[in-house]
């Protein structure tokens, strides 16, 4: 008789396991395991932010200011004030020369030109003042007269008008027309 070797082959069988588990128990717990899981990780912390970027470097040189001038306005406040001052609206006017029916001319709107006031500041002494600021082409500097108006808003009622004055006679050139508001 030869001697067959029998290969060795383990098997389990259910009734041998710690623990008997049915199919859909597994299901079961097999998808609580993942459910839980899940909930673990949507309870974790929230991964850190980014580190800041560094502050950009400036690409270029800045470019020079355009060639010209410019005209403020300063109006100088009250101590008291019935009306919000960013209501106040300002237009630059100027004059048209006239002719032999008008020798005195009609000052007319600068288009472009009206506007609410760009800043108001505390001066040293406490006197409160507001200001508009324009800019003056080049080709403009030296025309006159114009004059500011200040209005209560815009298309409200006048408060203030300037005297008149020409534009900047140079490039460069600031000119600064002050007004002062009644209470």
């Amino acid at each position: 008789m030869k001697n067959r070797a029998v290969p060795s082959r383990i098997t389990y069988h259910a009734s041998r396991l710690p623990f008997h588990v049915s199919r859909p128990r597994a299901l079961i717990g097999l998808t609580l395991l993942i459910v839980m899981s899940s909930l673990a990780v949507a309870h974790a912390a929230p991964p850190p932010p980014p580190p800041p970027l560094p502050p950009e470097e400036p690409s270029s040189v800045p470019e020079p200011p355009p060639e010209g001038g410019r005209i403020r306005l300063q109006i100088q406040f009250p101590e008291t004030l019935s009306y919000q001052w960013q209501d106040l609206w300002t237009v630059v006017q100027w004059n048209d020369h006239g002719d032999c029916s008008n020798p005195k001319g009609t000052w007319r709107d600068v288009e472009g030109w009206p506007g609410s006031l760009d800043e108001i500041v505390t001066q040293a002494d406490g006197t409160v003042v507001g200001r508009k600021t324009w800019w003056v082409a080049e080709d403009d500097l030296g025309k006159g007269p114009f004059r500011w108006r200040v209005y209560r808003r815009a298309g409200g009622w006048l408060l203030v008008q300037s005297e008149a004055f020409d534009l900047p006679a140079r490039k460069g050139q600031m000119v600064t027309v002050e007004v002062t508001l009644r209470p």
